[in-house]
């Protein structure tokens, strides 16, 4: 193991893990804030999610220009950037009086804040600091978003309790601004030092293959026009694409939902935290599972996941038993968010190099556009009949299209003038 002094991998990772932990907890506390949002201003679940969707909308036309700008600048002062407009924002909510107003700030501002601290640069970051068992490692990082949902989402119904949603909101930003900017500012280095570069084996001896350091075989990998012109680059794009819409309908309307089906605001809440809880063990597990299993396989389980959670809730709204509600927060936990560390890392095996920032940038555009018109759909087809349940029913069908996606990428054998790495077999790590 590749260790630097201070242990420098493992400090990177778990800022990373903070850093995603604080981020992602206070993005997705949007859900707990919905309903008194309905309650104060009367304005209908579609308009009212609407602010969600332009917010991922955003990220998504971000995302591209975010990854120049770590390639270009280095992750560090991309997140910093994104961290204070993710702090800021959450302050300017709190002063709110007309819709325009919110969706200026939550749907721009901190669109921008979450994409400058999202993981686009955190993504571009743990390539740069491990080399191999990526999948198990950005899992591990990526699994502080869980924790983040586990922890934020209650205190922001605690808060609002006390003091009122507006309260809640300047007390979760100013908190943010203090944890986040010190955290980013000493915590992360853009790339390990030379000092900690793999040391060449003795001869006769076979090369060792450690977690962390440089990648020995990178290189400085296609350009963006080289990875546009890839089939598999596009059937990546389109797994990004779909997989929000086989959870955000369910994930932005989970609190509004149980809540209409008579279950009081403080166990939703709780609900809510479990599965965030819940998604931190799936995004380890299922990152790990595709570094020794292979990406697809694992992408599938998580997706199997995301649907059984999906049922569970439908099933809620025909027997409102809160084991059911358990069961959902299980399951659907275990999916939310795990392709991201399996498509972070399927991503860097055949696109990593100096350009992967914009690469992966622009494959997050397809995660944004999917993730806006998933909310929106959710809403209005409960404004249209009163229920969510069709809603459901479509995302749990397009966990089905968005595995075959992950299949179909995997196993595509790539043009070899394009630049891109050639494909390792499904079953094998990186």
């Amino acid at each position: 193991m590749v260790v630097g002094p201070g242990g420098a991998p493992w400090v990177t990772l778990t800022v990373v893990w903070l850093t995603l932990a604080i981020s992602y907890g206070l993005y997705f506390s949007f859900s707990i804030f919905f309903v008194p949002l309905l309650e104060e201003f009367r304005w209908s679940r579609s308009l009212t999610a609407g602010i969600f969707s332009l917010s991922t909308v955003v990220q998504g036309l971000a995302s591209p220009l975010v990854g120049i700008l770590v390639d270009r600048l280095g992750p560090r002062r991309v997140l910093l950037t994104g961290a204070a407009l993710l702090g800021g924002a959450s302050i300017l909510v709190s002063r709110i009086q007309h819709l325009w107003e919110i969706y200026l700030i939550t749907g721009v501002m901190a669109a921008l804040g979450m994409a400058g601290a999202g993981w686009v640069p955190s993504g571009v970051l743990l390539a740069r600091w491990f080399a191999r068992r990526r999948g198990g490692m950005i899992g591990l990082a990526f699994s502080g978003m869980g924790i983040g949902v586990l922890v934020v989402g209650p205190v922001a119904q605690y808060l609002i309790v006390r003091t009122g949603w507006r309260q809640a909101n300047l007390l979760l930003g100013v908190a943010t601004l203090l944890l986040l900017i010190p955290l980013l500012w000493f915590g992360v280095k853009n790339s390990p030092p030379a000092s900690e570069a793999v040391p060449q084996p003795a001869p006769g001896r076979p090369p060792r293959e450690d977690t962390f350091g440089p990648d020995r075989a990178a290189s400085p990998g296609p350009t963006v026009r080289q990875a546009l012109a890839t089939r598999r680059f596009w059937l990546l794009f389109g797994a990004s694409f779909i997989t929000p819409l086989a959870v955000m309908p369910v994930f932005v309307h989970q609190v509004a939902f149980a809540v209409d089906q008579g279950f009081s605001r403080m166990f939703v809440a709780s609900i809510f935290g479990l599965s965030g809880l819940v998604s931190s063990i799936g995004r380890v597990g299922f990152g790990t599972i595709s570094d020794r299993m292979g990406r697809a396989l694992a992408a599938t389980l998580s997706f199997g996941c995301t649907a059984s959670g999906t049922l569970a809730l439908i099933v809620v709204e025909l027997y409102p038993h809160p084991g059911f509600l358990y069961a959902y927060a299980i399951l659907f936990g275990l999916g939310f968010g795990a392709r991201g560390p399996i498509m972070t890392a399927l991503a860097t095996d055949h696109f990593g190099g100096k350009r992967f920032g914009a690469i992966y940038g622009i494959l997050n555009f397809g995660n944004g556009i999917g993730a806006a018109v998933g909310p929106w759909y959710g809403g209005m087809v409960h404004d249209l009949t009163g229920s969510y349940r069709w809603a459901f029913v479509t995302a749990m069908a397009f966990c089905g299209v968005g595995s075959a996606c992950f299949w179909a990428a995997a196993s595509h054998r790539p043009d070899r003038r394009s630049g891109v790495r050639p494909s390792r077999p499904m079953g094998a790590g990186p």
